[in-house]
């Protein structure tokens, strides 16, 4: 299968099994000879984000830098990946993590993500994925945890 132009979507929150699912993802791309685009949705309230990442300092700042702080840290922890996953491209994006990946997706060949996110219990299919699975354009490869 030659896969000239072809292209996969992963989806990352940073835990271990999206970061597993990256892994696989390249080996794939790789096979395939297809580009791999990183995502991350984060939360709409950057209050929020800042406490997702462990990153509660930046709540101590002047609340206007407090955006900019958080585009930074995220720029940062997908730089981090880029060169890991040899990806690309990474997007960054904000809202309902399902509804950011399904509208992504409709750009690619492929999704590629991990069984469960940050908020997922072992052994189950996380609440993201199932809703990517139901109603996604093209293609996806779970990654068991």
């Amino acid at each position: 299968m030659a896969g000239a132009g072809l292209s996969v979507l992963v989806p990352v929150d940073f835990s271990p099994t999206s970061l597993k699912a990256l892994r696989e993802a390249r080996r794939l791309a790789d096979r395939m000879g297809a580009s791999l685009t990183l995502l991350h949705v984060r939360p709409l309230s950057d209050v929020r984000a800042a406490i997702d990442e462990g990153r509660e300092d930046l709540l101590e700042g002047p609340p206007r830098t407090l955006a900019s702080a958080m585009r930074s840290h995220y720029a940062v922890r997908l730089a981090g990946l880029v060169g890991r996953a040899g990806a690309s491209e990474t997007r960054l994006s904000s809202g309902r993590a399902s509804r950011e990946i399904l509208r992504a997706a409709k750009s690619f060949d492929f999704v590629v993500m991990g069984r469960t996110g940050r908020g997922g219990l072992s052994g189950l299919l996380g609440g993201t994925t199932q809703k990517v699975l139901a109603v996604c354009p093209v293609p996806v490869v779970v990654v068991p945890a």
